[in-house]
């Protein structure tokens, strides 16, 4: 008799608007500015690709590779140390205090926590030293065979590619059968995550999000 794996309980969160308050690509963007690693004039590209996405010219993810051309050529290893610094002195300061006693509640619950990001992989990965998660699965960026950034972003990680790198990372992982236990998020492009979890809880959500998932537990974070 075929003897199944173990059940786990998984806890998914979103990240923007959910754990940290607002976007987070436009802080690192300005924190990159102060750093002297791109010019005001990025600005202008950033301002481009997200009215071109709002018009829905482009691919959200164009838009990302637009806000950030300026890392092209540059290592990774660099991103990454900067990274850690944009987000000791940025990002982790002003988490919501009630997210990140969610975490920690859940963690030492025994639950298994993952957090889900459109936000890219340059510097979201990098919580995963920093918070208590498990892993931290976000738009990727592309790196060549020298460890320098190419620039190139995607696929984003927001609406059904969530599923789909969720689905991906329970293959990766068979040593368990995984139970979508909890799920947390702000936004519509969270829904089909959160569809996957037997509980799913909606920070501050508007009347007409609360109606797209009614079976989701209002939480004030905010």
């Amino acid at each position: 008799m075929k003897h199944l794996p173990p059940e786990k309980q998984l806890a998914v969160f979103d990240f923007d608007g959910t754990l940290s308050p607002g976007d987070s690509i436009v802080p690192f963007l300005l924190f990159c500015q102060k750093e002297g690693l791109c010019s005001l004039a990025q600005w202008a590209k950033a301002g481009a690709g997200f009215l071109a996405q709002k018009l829905r010219l482009i691919d959200p993810a164009y838009a990302k590779e637009w806000t950030l051309s300026f890392i092209r050529g540059k290592s990774l290893s660099s991103m990454e140390a900067l990274a850690d610094r944009f987000l000791k002195e940025k990002i982790l300061p002003n988490l919501f205090p009630e997210g990140l006693r969610e975490l920690e509640r859940l963690k030492k619950d025994g639950y298994t926590v993952l957090i889900v990001s459109a936000s890219v992989d340059i510097y979201m990965r990098r919580l995963e030293k920093l918070l208590p998660v498990d892993e931290v699965l976000a738009t990727p960026c592309s790196v060549d065979d020298q460890g320098l950034l190419t620039g190139q972003i995607g696929p984003n990680c927001r609406g059904e590619e969530k599923v789909s790198r969720l689905r991906a990372w329970e293959q990766a992982h068979p040593e368990y059968r995984w139970v979508y236990a909890r799920g947390y998020g702000d936004s519509a492009h969270d829904l089909p995550m959160l569809s996957l979890a037997e509980q799913p809880f909606l920070v501050s959500p508007s009347a007409s999000l609360q109606k797209a998932c009614p079976a989701a537990v209002p939480l004030s974070w905010r």
